[in-house]
Parts: C-alpha cells; structure tokens; sequence
C-alpha cells in the first residue's frame, strides 16, 4: 500500500474491471491495470473476459462500496479521470485482485510506477498459472505478420524484429505492419545497452496499438527527390514489463 493515509470515498457504480463512478461525480481509472472492456454499445465493444473483469470488480466493492483512493504522480488523464490505486476497508489492492486474477494486464504508465514492482509480481501468479487472459484464446499474443492496419487498441503482439533504428527514439521494425516505438523519456524504464542486437530476435510486446502514416523515400531517382506515404502500426511499451525479448 502506498504512503499516507489516502482518501474515502463511495462508489456509485461500476463501468468495467479497471474504471469505476464515485458518488461525488468522479470517475477513476485504475492505475497499473487494463481490464477488457465491456460492451457499451456504439461506444465500444466487448472483449473476452470483459464481462468477468467487470464482475470481480463488483464482488470487490460489494461489502459497503467504500474505498481508499491512492494517488500517484499524476492525478488525473487526459479524459479528465481520476487516476488512483483503490484499495478496500482490509487493504486489499482493486489493482493486484485482478491482476492476480488473471482478469487484466499489467500496464504501467510513467511517471505513475511507485507500484510498478508489485503490480508486476500479482500479474506473474495468474501467468504462471495460466489463469484469465493468460489462456483465453482471444488474448493469445497475435504473430505480427499477421497484422492489418484494422488491429488497432490495446494487443499482445508477438514477432520478429526485422531492423533497429536509433534516432532520438528507439525504432524496432517487426515482421509485420508493427513498429515499436521507445522515446527517449522512457528509455530510463529499459535497461538494454545493446538494442542493435536485437535485430532477427523475436519479441512480445503489449500495449495501445495505433495507426501510424508517414512518408519515405521511394527509391526513384528524380530531382524531387519523390517520397511515397505508407501506413503502419505503432505501439509504445513505456516499461520494460511490456516489451519481452523472447529465447534470450
């Protein structure tokens, strides 16, 4: 449990396993776990165990709905939602009960990683046992070549890296339409000294995979020099908990 003493609040209801509605109008998200989502209709639709996540998370807060809210370094997202470690009257962590559940994977988001360690330990109880996500054939990591530019959202890839670039980021190219990107903002969060040898080995990583466009050269020789756009995927681990060099 982090430091202090955290702060009470009620809950009023449950949208799925890692985001929750307070009384008082909040809604928080939970930090260091993504649960699969439930289908909101238009809005979003249902992934495998989206539903059972969303249930453990009820179950969880069905005694009183009265929790302890932790924060990290950041308080709040982008979408305005509260962000914070929900632990219950008994100190039980909302984060690692799914994790350890199998009901969500790890996924840490910097500067928020004071439970980064731990979180990472209740996650490893549920894959070594196979557990949830770790054996449900939807969440099986998909091969990267067998990627197309509509497998976007949150994915565990599997693949070959095919080339590495250094620039300010990191760039690792896989076998597929999958790039892999590390800035240097998170370069902190790996400790790889060599990632040129990381060329023909074969990597998993998990995370948001996103559209990516661009251009490039497209070999012509011409006086304009002529560049052709193309699209990929582009995924951003962020720790090295979500990005594994497999058969080291």
């Amino acid at each position: 449990m982090p430091a202090g003493t955290g702060e009470t609040a009620v809950v009023e209801r449950v949208y799925d396993g890692d985001t929750i509605k307070l009384k008082d109008g909040r809604h928080v998200r939970i930090l260091g776990v993504n649960a699969p989502e439930v289908d909101h209709g238009k809005e979003k639709t249902g992934q495998a165990l989206g539903e059972e996540s969303r249930k453990a998370t009820e179950a969880f807060l069905k005694p009183n709905k009265t929790v302890k809210l932790f924060y990290d370094e950041q308080r709040v997202d982008r979408y305005e939602r509260t962000l914070a470690h929900v632990y219950d009257a008994q100190g039980n962590s909302l984060g690692a009960t799914l994790l350890r559940n199998g009901l969500g994977f790890h996924v840490a988001i910097p500067p928020n990683l004071s439970l980064n360690e731990c979180l990472i330990s209740q996650e490893a109880i549920a894959r070594k046992k196979g557990l949830g996500v770790w054996s449900h054939a939807e969440w099986q990591a998909k091969p990267a070549s067998s990627l197309t530019l509509d497998n976007t959202g949150f994915q565990r890839i599997r693949g070959r890296v095919v080339s590495v670039r250094k620039a300010q980021s990191i760039w690792l190219e896989l076998d597929g339409p999958l790039v892999i990107k590390i800035t240097p903002t998170d370069l902190k969060n790996f400790s790889v000294a060599d990632w040129p040898s990381w060329r023909g080995k074969e990597v998993e990583v998990r995370g948001w995979v996103t559209e990516r466009g661009g251009n490039e050269e497209s070999g012509k020789k011409t006086k304009s020099n002529a560049k052709k756009s193309y699209k990929s995927l582009i995924v951003q681990p962020r720790i090295a908990g979500n990005l594994d060099l497999l058969g080291k």
